[in-house]
Order: C-alpha cells, then sequence, then structure tokens
C-alpha cells in the first residue's frame, strides 16, 4: 500500500510502525463470504495527542466485468475518537488522488484529504457519525449500483484532542451486502454543505439555512438522512420543499454533534421539483476563540477543534441524478 504522509517528521516517527508498505488491514467486522458481498477497512494508525488525522483511503469495485454489482445492506464499524466515516465515488480529479490500495493522510486541517472541493463532484456512497456500529438495511426493492472496477473513496476523520479523545489504534471498515435479487429501485444519495457559516463569540441560536434540489420530473422517496455539525452546532433540521423552495414537511432534527441521529426507516415523498432545506444552529459564548486572526470566530472547514460544518447527507429513490450541492 501506498500512502503519502502530510505532517512533520516527528510524527511520522509515530506512524512508522503503523502506515507504510506492508501495513496490516484490521477490522472489528466479520469479513462476508465472498458471494455475500465483501469488505473494505481502513490500515489502523495512531492519532498523536492534540491533534486530528483526516485520511482518504482507495479502493475498487469487486466483481465481474459488464455486471452491475448491487448492494442494498451496508455496516460500519469504527473505533473510538471516529468522528465521520464517508465513501465517496470518485469522478474528476483535483488535488486527491490514488488507485486501489493508495492512501493520503492529512493531519490538522492541512492537505489534500481535508480540501472539500477535491471531491465536489464525487458522488456520497455511505456514511456514519455514530459512535456504535451502524447496520442500515435498505427498504425492499431498493439498492444501489456500481460498476465492477469502480473507483470509491473511504474517508475517516480521527480526533484526539479537547472534544473528542482516540486512546488507542484509529480503526474502522465497511461491509457491502449483495441483494439476492436484482431492486427494482436505485437508491440516490444527495450530499450537500454550507460553506456560508460564521459563529462568533457571544452568538447564541444563530442559524444558516440553504436548499438543495433533487432536479426530478416526478416525486422521490426519502429513506435516511443525518447532518454534521462540530460542537458549536445545537441543532440541525432537514425539511422536504416543494419546486418553489416552499416547506412541506420537518423529516430530520438532531440535537447532537458528536453522536448525531441517522433516521431510516422511513419515507418521505418530495413531490416533482422539490428539494431539501436544511439548517444549522449554533451557540458560542464570549469568552472562547475559533481563529484568533479572525476575531476569535468560526468558519467552515474541517477541523473539529477550530472551525465548522453545516453538512447534510440525504439518502433516496428512485435515483434521478448524483447530487452534490457546494
Amino acid at each position: 500500500m501506498r500512502s503519502s504522509i502530510l505532517w512533520t517528521a516527528s510524527v511520522l516517527v509515530a506512524f512508522g510502525a503503523l502506515v507504510g508498505c506492508g501495513s496490516p488491514v484490521v477490522s472489528e467486522l466479520p469479513v462476508p463470504p465472498a458471494d455475500q458481498g465483501f469488505q473494505q477497512a481502513i490500515t489502523p494508525f495512531t492519532v498523536p495527542q492534540g491533534h486530528e488525522v483526516q485520511a482518504c483511503f482507495f479502493f475498487a469495485v469487486p466483481g465481474t466485468p459488464g455486471q452491475d454489482v448491487w448492494v442494498n445492506r451496508f455496516q460500519i464499524a469504527d473505533s473510538l475518537g471516529s468522528h465521520h466515516v464517508s465513501v465517496f465515488r470518485v469522478k474528476t480529479i483535483s488535488n486527491l488522488s490514488g488507485k486501489p490500495g493508495d492512501s493520503v493522510f492529512s493531519m490538522d486541517g492541512t492537505g489534500p484529504c481535508y480540501t472539500s472541493s477535491n471531491w465536489s463532484d464525487w458522488p456520497l456512497v455511505m456514511n456514519s457519525q455514530i459512535a456504535s456500529d451502524t447496520d442500515w438495511q435498505l427498504p425492499d426493492g431498493v439498492g444501489e449500483k456500481f460498476q465492477p472496477g469502480e473507483l470509491l473513496m473511504l474517508q475517516v476523520h480521527f480526533v484526539n484532542a479537547t472534544t473528542q479523545k482516540t486512546p488507542g489504534l484509529a480503526k474502522a471498515a465497511i461491509n457491502f451486502y449483495y441483494p439476492k435479487t436484482i431492486p427494482q429501485n436505485e437508491m440516490g444519495t444527495l450530499f450537500a454543505t454550507n460553506q456560508n457559516i460564521r459563529i462568533c463569540p457571544g452568538d447564541e441560536g444563530k442559524s444558516f439555512t440553504k436548499t438543495c434540489h433533487f432536479g426530478a420530473t416526478t416525486s422521490v422517496h426519502i429513506i435516511g438522512a443525518n447532518g454534521h455539525f462540530h460542537s458549536r452546532g445545537t441543532e440541525f433540521d432537514m425539511m422536504c420543499v416543494d419546486q418553489t423552495g416552499g416547506l412541506i414537511d420537518q423529516f430530520y432534527k438532531s440535537t447532537q454533534w458528536d453522536d448525531p441521529l441517522m433516521a431510516r426507516n422511513f419515507d418521505q415523498v418530495v413531490p416533482a421539483g422539490g428539494g431539501v432545506e436544511w439548517k444549522c444552529t449554533y451557540d458560542f459564548p464570549q469568552g472562547g476563540c475559533g481563529n484568533p486572526a479572525d476575531s476569535c470566530c468560526f468558519t467552515f472547514g474541517g477541523l473539529v477543534e477550530t472551525q465548522e460544518h453545516c453538512n447534510a447527507f440525504v439518502y433516496y429513490y428512485p435515483k434521478t441524478q448524483d447530487i452534490n450541492c457546494f
């Protein structure tokens, strides 16, 4: 495995025995039998005290050329200190790329695995942000479709600082399970971020709202969703909207930043031309400080300690297109 390590030599010493050529892959999940699915696991690593590591692992979907690969169940397991586990389909290459088996490590907000514009058109496959393991069986007749050899990127973020702790090895793995029959409906995903956010000392109940449309000519069904922000976040809401942006129904609410709800096993119908509005609300008391060079405010970025996010992950069917709203 080739690894691109993006930090100082002193940190490399700490990682040397764990990351690099020949590093073992460790998983807490049993590997599915070959005729039932496949697994992708990260190379375990340590996170130095006071630091954050975001790593991108590239892998190819197994299968027979010319035959679609369908998946209707996902299992994700990660270790203590995990901030998120996300899988994306690799599309336009900017400053982040890799062949199957390659990995790119970035630290403390610096490096291509932290720069979201590098995967701005990479469709979401699956994500998890909960401390416990995720096991999601999609509704009957719904599956996610892949092509054999298709390149995917598994991204993890582990924190060992004030807001979160990674006491041991950082580990994560995801299982993809095949359905017994080809599903009638293909699941699509919507990945959206609001990067125009700014939270400053003394802000209470400060909210930011944005809308993303499916672009469908018929109605679609939302079957899963979760929201993502950092420790200044107090409430994350998602609402269904019509083609004019008029609110219809709220289908998601979470008040936990470090263990946010993943809503599933529901069916929210969105009319033709409709979409999703998501709203992030934050509190930050006087006396704290995010970026000292910017009036101690928090703006958009991947660092849990000093930056904020407002990201929405939505799963729906039937798939119309891959949707990324940045």
